[in-house]
């Protein structure tokens, strides 16, 4: 508890080890003579020289990190080992790294490039549209050797990043020895679950005695338990109180369930020869499958289905208590169990082929290939139970974080019977086929050493379909669906009473068989119908160009370019003619009319690295550029869903521009060592276009009243509040970030970052999603020949996430403690032990200020522990 207390004291702490370490680093060197010292190094040492040579080496602003060693990467995670870095945050959902944040900017307005290409990616969950982020989740941290993360472009890369660039290099069969092997064998286990499974991996690569052909394999097989406990308020609308005061209120008071078993099976392949000096060939394959099945429970006491409670208290203009009596008198409560299970499946695959050839004048490189991933929910299955019982509820933080006391007991099934039944299929697909050529002239021009130039077309398509068949069940009683109560622990760490703790629990197979088991007369719909608001595409086709010239002399080196960026953007989709959201068969496909809108823009996006050697130590870096990010396929969909009642819309956007940036860095890296590095850096991004949602009126079909017809008889249009995403904002994101990597005294060594990044918008209403003020992470290390550990502490303070149900949702601070441990029993055998999230820390989300609580998770411990061999 004090060792948690002293790190939370907040960015100080991050600062003031920072400089200790950098002192007492400098303290035990020994006397500089201008080089830097010869320093032989293995484990974690070696993954240090090899990220700070790296960094050293590029005429970029960057950081990077490389493997201990083979199949040891620092995490069990990508995204969590990206962590570590300044000016990266992670977002963790289910209690792993699933997305990334650079220096305040939204994930999506980042790229992760695989190799220096798109890999294609899809989500699982269904609440989850379509769009830029990259799904760390699916990538096994084995299969990587080294990443980049380049925090100024360059223009030989990829365009589509405002915060950064990140790119994964897997291993290439002659960068080892002739025959290397490694494999490991793990158990996994999560102790809120309560369940763990055995996780293996495995490496072989071998090369010929003239390294002029090689092959490499690699397999993962992975398994986690996830239990993910919550509290939820679901947002807060507005109710009027007998007094005539108005007030929100929260919608629900809600315990919240979900399991989930998370199975992945991957594999990579890397075919290279060399043929002769001067021409190299790399063909690379990557597949990975993996089922995410998942259970998600809810007990709901629904406030919003009843309006305004009797014995309302009201503090700061929130409903914080209050009460509804049995059913008519005068006002009914209701109990929603909602049960949903879902099957769902990610299969990714992605094929490269480049080809370098290396001449007397030029050298050439002509890459392609294809990816694709095919994700969202297979099959849900949704039941929705219903029960009258008065209850009375209390936020106010006198009882905890929340409480609910129902008239019927939380564990009766008293009166409770199928209200709602629902199968949906919600399937995605996203896929990229590339090209490009690239050139670089070694010259010597004064200044100038390098002309590197290019060319590359990606056609890409995203893609989601939607179908729903509805269920005639109503009146079922829960009896037969029940499939036990809550589990062991169940809430525990999360500051509610025992009826939000203790309630009957629906079977995940009970509810399928039931669906299954349905007569054609059980149904409402004889087939699966076509749900028009959730389908769509979105197609691009890219072509883009670059020159960047390289330049050198005695302590000052760099490049200048230009990317050239041509974008064809197709939104396609369908609707009804008469303002209705399904579509055929219950709608006649007559009725129904495609829609296609296109867009075109053009992007000149210059860029400029200068990197100053001050002395064999400092580098000092300075850049500037012109960036841009397309906006989310879910913001470029066709996609409008409508309330006849409140004629109210919500909707995608075809034509967005994209966002785009002018953004200026200037950092100075000090190299005590091959091991030990400082640096800070500074960086601002001035964000135009900013792209935020915004309501207006437009006139629609109002199915519900139609046909309203004029004389002539044609459907006449009403008036509807629409809300869409929308260009027109401005923001800008400045901060600071500082680093320090390397030893402190003998064995034992520090990584420390720590990051501000202080953003602002032109509104002042619209607030940047993921962007935290404050973030750093501690990690110190000891190292010797038989043991090596470490101890990570994250922390990041709060931010804006979304606006969800009309509320605007802030994610407190959150805190993050992991460990890891390996014994070398010999040069080829290593047992390993790690953990995460020690701390079993709360993922809390308010509405405004904190007490007003939006929802409050839990995920667990997770521990691992196994055997690497390496050969």
């Amino acid at each position: 508890m004090q060792f948690k207390k002293m790190l939370m004291r907040g960015p100080a702490s991050a600062i003031a080890m920072m400089a200790i370490a950098a002192t007492a680093q400098a303290q035990s060197a020994p006397a500089a003579d201008g080089t830097l010292d010869e320093i032989v190094v293995t484990g974690i040492r070696a993954s240090l020289v090899q990220s700070i040579n790296a960094k050293r080496n590029a005429d970029a602003i960057i950081d990077a990190i490389s493997a201990e060693d083979i199949g040891k990467f620092p995490d069990k995670n990508v995204a969590e080992s990206l962590s570590h870095l300044p000016g990266v945050q992670v977002d963790r959902d289910f209690g792993e790294g699933e997305r990334v944040a650079i220096r305040g900017t939204d994930p999506a307005l980042n790229r992760t490039l695989l190799n220096g290409q798109t890999v294609a990616s899809t989500d699982w969950f269904i609440l989850d549209a379509p769009g830029r982020t990259f799904n760390y989740s699916m990538l096994a941290p084995e299969v990587v050797g080294q990443l980049e993360v380049y925090k100024s472009p360059e223009a030989r890369i990829d365009e589509g990043s405002i915060g950064g660039t990140v790119i994964l290099h897997t291993r290439r069969p002659l960068d080892l020895d002739p025959l290397t092997l490694n494999a490991s064998v793990e158990y996994a286990y999560n102790d809120r679950s309560d369940d763990g499974a055995p996780n293996a991996s495995g490496l072989i690569s071998w090369s010929n005695d003239a390294s002029t052909f090689g092959v490499l394999a690699s397999i993962t097989h992975q398994v986690q338990d996830i239990r993910r406990d919550g509290f939820e308020s679901l947002g807060y609308p507005t109710v009027t109180l007998p007094n005539g005061t108005k007030a929100i209120m929260p919608n629900v008071i809600n315990s919240a369930l979900f399991q989930q078993k998370r199975e992945r099976t991957g594999g990579t392949l890397a075919i290279q020869a060399k043929p002769s000096d001067n021409l190299e060939i790399n063909a690379t394959g990557l597949y990975v499958k993996g089922t995410y099945d998942n259970l998600n429970q809810s007990r709901y006491y629904f406030n919003n289905f009843r309006g305004a409670p009797n014995n309302a208290v009201v503090k700061n203009g929130v409903v914080v208590s209050g009460s509804y009596t049995n059913a008519g008198t005068p006002t009914a409560g209701l109990m929603l169990l909602d049960a949903i299970a879902r099957e769902s499946t990610i299969e990714t695959y992605a094929t490269d082929l480049k080809v370098d050839y290396t001449g007397d004048a030029l050298k050439a490189s002509f890459q392609g290939g294809y990816t694709k991933s095919t994700g969202g929910t297979k099959q849900q299955y949704f039941g929705e139970f219903e029960q009258l019982t008065g209850y009375s509820f209390d936020i106010s933080g006198t009882n905890g974080l929340a409480s609910v006391t129902p008239q019927i007991a939380s564990t009766a099934n008293t009166g409770t019977t199928l209200g709602f039944a629902q199968l949906r299929q919600q399937p995605t697909a996203d896929e990229e086929t590339y090209a490009q050529a690239d050139f670089t002239r070694d010259v010597e021009w004064g200044l100038l050493n390098a002309v590197k130039f290019g060319v590359k077309y990606r056609t890409h398509e995203t893609s989601q379909d939607a179908k729903l068949r509805r269920v005639n069940g109503a009146a079922t009683p829960v009896d037969g669906f029940v499939g036990g109560s809550t589990p062991s622990g169940y809430l525990g760490g999360i500051n509610v009473n025992d009826a939000m703790k203790n309630w009957n629990t629906i079977s995940a197979d009970k509810l399928k068989t039931w669906f299954l088991g349905r007569p054609a007369s059980g149904f409402v719909d004889a087939a699966y119908f076509d749900y028009l608001p959730a389908q769509f595409s979105v197609s691009e086709d890219i072509w883009s160009g670059y020159t960047q010239l390289g330049f050198e002399t005695e302590g000052f080196r760099g490049n200048v370019g230009v990317r050239y960026v041509h974008t064809d953007q197709t939104s396609e989709g369908r609707r009804d003619r008469l303002g209705g959201q399904f579509g055929p068969p219950i709608v006649p496909a007559s009725q129904i009319e495609a829609i296609s809108l296109k867009k075109s823009y053009d992007d000149f996006l210059p860029s400029i690295n200068l990197t100053f050697d001050l002395d064999p130590k400092t580098v000092l870096r300075l850049s500037g550029s012109r960036v841009m990010a397309r906006a989310n396929y879910a913001d470029l969909s066709t996609f409008l869903e409508t309330n006849n009642t409140l004629r109210t819309a919500n909707g995608g956007n075809p034509n967005l521009d994209p966002y785009r940036a002018n953004n200026f860095d200037a950092s100075i890296e000090y190299y005590l060592d091959k091991v030990s590095l400082v640096s800070a850096t500074l960086f601002y991004k001035d964000i135009g276009s900013y792209i935020y949602r915004a309501t207006s009126t437009e006139m629609l079909i109002n199915t519900d009243t139609n046909p309203l017809t004029n004389p002539g008889g044609t459907t006449v249009p009403q008036a509807f509040e629409v809300s869409r995403p929308r260009n027109g904002g401005s923001a800008e994101i400045k901060g600071l970030e500082l680093a320090y990597r390397g030893d402190v005294y003998e064995n034992f060594g520090i990584e420390a970052s720590y990051t501000y990044a202080d953003s602002e918008t032109a509104d002042a209403s619209v607030a940047l999603p993921f962007s935290s003020k404050h973030s750093f992470s501690l990690t110190p290390y000891y190292e010797d020949e038989m043991f090596s550990a470490r101890v990570t502490y994250s922390y990041r303070s709060k931010y804006f996430r979304e606006v969800n149900r009309a509320t605007s949702v802030i994610n407190d601070s959150y805190n993050q403690l992991d460990a890891s441990l390996t014994v070398n029993v010999t040069e080829q055998v290593a047992l390993t032990a790690q953990a995460q999230n020690l701390l079993d820390e709360t993922q809390y989300q308010y509405v405004g200020n904190r007490d007003v609580p939006f929802a409050a998770y839990k995920n667990g411990r997770r521990f691992f522990g196994g055997v690497r061999f390496s050969y």
